[in-house]
């Protein structure tokens, strides 16, 4: 057997204030067993901590990022006696899961578990999902990771298998929540009752810190002090969420990642996510329990906005409703004078660059060429719209551009480039422009410049 030794650098993935293993100490000891567990045979000879402040940075973002992971991927937490009854359940995700129901199929699968293993020396061949009190099985198309404790089992429903990372979290909630209900657990063999665990739900929101998924809003009560000392991603996560804000009374993290990631550019999303961390910590962003379910949430969106459409319709179209209705009683000679009216306040209007104004006058003079079919006035009116629809993107264009230009000039990077996503977005929708391909790669080249600044 040929021996080598090999000096290696080995990040560990944990960071050592939340360490449950017992830092420093243990830390030999500690990656030794995950060098075996993944059938490396090595010595430990020396273990040194090496303080760089750049890859200790880099560290955090990624400890924070495979939290937030982790975060994601729990759908609910099923709290249990040891005789297998429902003592809390806590729903996390968007969809509904039957507690009574699941715990039965969980209390089914231990005792299948510890009849089976206790023949584990007469079938060696099996595989065991059994591991330092840890019991891990499928329900339907979600994976269950159960903890066993001294009075209770905690199992946590998720997406996907869970990392090692969570089951340390799990492994640390099972020790808080004995240590709080172990004299409720005990009586609760003779009482059943489960009043007394009812405060679980603010302990289980801290431990999993499982409030980052819920609706985020901006606190109203932020100092100056601290904006003007926000860093580069935390201005503009500040930016962004309060456009967000404007259309709804809350946000959710990934939309603000989202938003943040592409516009900045140059920032990895484990960097961003660490920053939103922080400014939770801190309270500038704002959990707000979420009561109801994230599909609802989407839906009563949805219903707003369809009303919002439905709203803004019958404000235009009232008055053409109203031409309409007069048009019973008018000649074809009465018509063409008012049609020409609305003609000439539409001309007056574009003329003086009130291109909404105009709009409106030109679909009501549409309306009147339309009800009495007049085919080649039609075509005339019909073409005066879609000019102002034109005009009216170009004012838009011309002046998110501007509000770039002049944000560029103050440096202020951040806002430049959301106005400079507006326009590309604006492009990509229309693409009417022969030029439009020009535009877009002459646009991307300026993008990517303003991002390469943020570095």
């Amino acid at each position: 057997m040929t021996y080598f030794k090999i000096v290696l650098g080995f990040e560990c993935g944990v960071d050592k204030s939340v360490c449950s293993l017992g830092y420093p100490d243990y830390c030999a000891k500690c990656i030794s067993k995950r060098f075996n567990d993944a059938h490396f045979l090595v010595e430990i000879e020396n273990v040194n901590e090496e303080d760089s402040q750049e890859k200790r940075k880099e560290m955090n973002f990624r400890y924070i990022w495979r939290k937030y992971q982790d975060i994601l991927n729990i759908r609910h937490v099923i709290i249990l006696s040891k005789t297998g009854l429902a003592i809390f359940n806590l729903a996390v995700g968007d969809e509904p899961i039957n507690a009574n129901l699941l715990s039965g199929f969980i209390q089914a699968n231990i005792l299948f578990s510890d009849e089976a293993l206790t023949d584990k020396d007469k079938h060696p061949k099996i595989e065991w999902a059994i591991e330092e009190k840890f019991n891990e099985f499928q329900y339907k198309h979600f994976n269950i990771l159960l903890r066993e404790g001294e009075y209770s089992r905690i199992c946590l429903i998720l997406d996907e298998k869970a990392s090692n990372n969570l089951r340390e979290f799990l492994s640390n909630f099972t020790e808080i929540f004995e240590d709080f209900y172990k004299k409720d657990l005990i009586e609760f063999e003779t009482t059943n009752s489960i009043n007394a665990f009812q405060s679980a739900k603010s302990l289980i929101e801290k431990t999993f810190e499982i409030y980052m998924i819920y609706p985020q809003t901006l606190s109203a009560q932020i100092p100056p002090s601290v904006i003007e000392n926000f860093s580069l991603i935390q201005k503009a996560l500040y930016d962004f969420s309060r456009d967000l804000l404007k259309d709804n009374p809350y946000f959710f993290i990934p939309n603000l990642l989202t938003k943040t990631y592409r516009t900045l550019g140059v920032k990895s999303k484990e960097e961003i996510i660490w920053n939103i961390y922080q400014m939770l910590r801190e309270n500038i962003f704002i959990s707000t329990e979420m009561k109801f379910q994230r599909e609802e949430i989407v839906q009563r969106e949805q219903e707003i906005q369809e009303r919002e459409y439905e709203i803004q319709k019958i404000m235009e179209m009232k008055d053409i409703e109203e031409i309409k209705e007069e048009t019973k009683d008018l000649t074809i000679s009465d018509e063409k004078k008012r049609m020409k009216l609305y003609l000439k306040k539409g001309e007056i209007a574009e003329k003086d660059g009130a291109y909404e104004a105009a709009l409106s006058e030109y679909k009501k003079a549409l309306t009147y060429a339309q009800e009495f079919n007049l085919e080649p006035t039609i075509g005339k009116i019909s073409y005066k719209v879609l000019q102002i629809l034109k005009l009216n993107k170009e004012v838009e264009l011309n002046f998110a551009a501007e509000q770039a230009n002049r944000a560029e000039k103050k440096k202020d990077y951040i806002t430049a480039l959301k106005y400079l996503f507006q326009i590309r977005d604006m492009l990509i929708a229309e693409q009417a422009d022969e030029d439009y391909n020009k535009k877009i790669i002459k646009l991307d080249q300026r993008i990517d410049r303003l991002q390469n600044s943020l570095r």
